[in-house]
């Protein structure tokens, strides 16, 4: 049940400290100027570095998460390691994409008084690891996936369903990489197919699989 409340925390931590402190729901748009950037981050430094150092800290959360779901993994593979301990590299890695993008904007509100050109940059490097950083959560959802579909018991650890869900929420990510290249639009790092549509299809894995990984957890325990 660790691995599930840790779930619950990474999950509340990043809601404060993204969407109430920093308040980055929607995203700073990638085509504001270095002077806009820097403004926002000269009137809301204190806010930031709050919601930074929730962030950072909810970041943590995700590692017993990520251990939780390897777990549920293993007692479908039986003796190999293979898809639980992948599941897990692609955690840690994923967990990345949360943590140093935190730092990198906490840097920017440090020194609110920098360059508006050198705080732009930074900010840059936190949303570009944070939008495209998507292989360790698709490698993730695979072995998910994976493991779900071949998991042919009569009760198995996951509904079938769920393996279709690892599926779709790996596709919804793929536009991320389309930030690279496009700063308005809906291929932007704050448009709909790269932003809104993977937030919600996020947000909607992330509640179902912590109900899903409890359910499971509390038929192991109880036998």
């Amino acid at each position: 049940m660790l691995g599930v409340w840790s779930g619950i925390a990474f999950f509340a931590f990043w809601l404060a400290g993204y969407g109430v402190f920093a308040q980055w729901i929607p995203p700073l748009p990638p085509s504001a100027s270095a002077e806009e950037i820097a403004g926002i981050y000269r009137e809301r430094s204190v806010p930031i570095l709050i919601g930074m150092a929730l962030m950072i800290t909810g970041s943590a959360f995700y590692l017993p998460w990520t251990m939780l779901l390897s777990d549920l993994i293993k007692t479908i593979e039986g003796k190999s390691y293979f898809l639980s301990g992948t599941q897990l590299i692609a955690g840690v890695a994923s967990m990345m994409t949360f943590f140093i993008p935190s730092y990198n904007w906490a840097v920017a509100a440090f020194r609110p008084e920098r360059s508006p050109e050198l705080t732009q940059l930074i900010v840059d490097q936190g949303w570009m690891m944070f939008i495209t950083g998507i292989p360790p959560f698709i490698v993730q959802y695979a072995t998910l996936a994976i493991a779900i579909f071949m998991d042919r018991r009569e009760h198995p650890v996951f509904p079938r369903w769920s393996g279709y869900l690892q599926v779709w929420v790996s596709v919804s990510f793929l536009p991320a990489y389309l930030a690279f290249f496009l700063k308005t639009g809906p291929f932007a790092w704050n448009g709909l197919f790269v932003w809104w549509i993977p937030l919600t299809l996020f947000t909607v894995w992330f509640v179902l699989m912590i109900a899903l990984c409890r359910k499971a957890v509390l038929r192991d325990v109880g036998g």
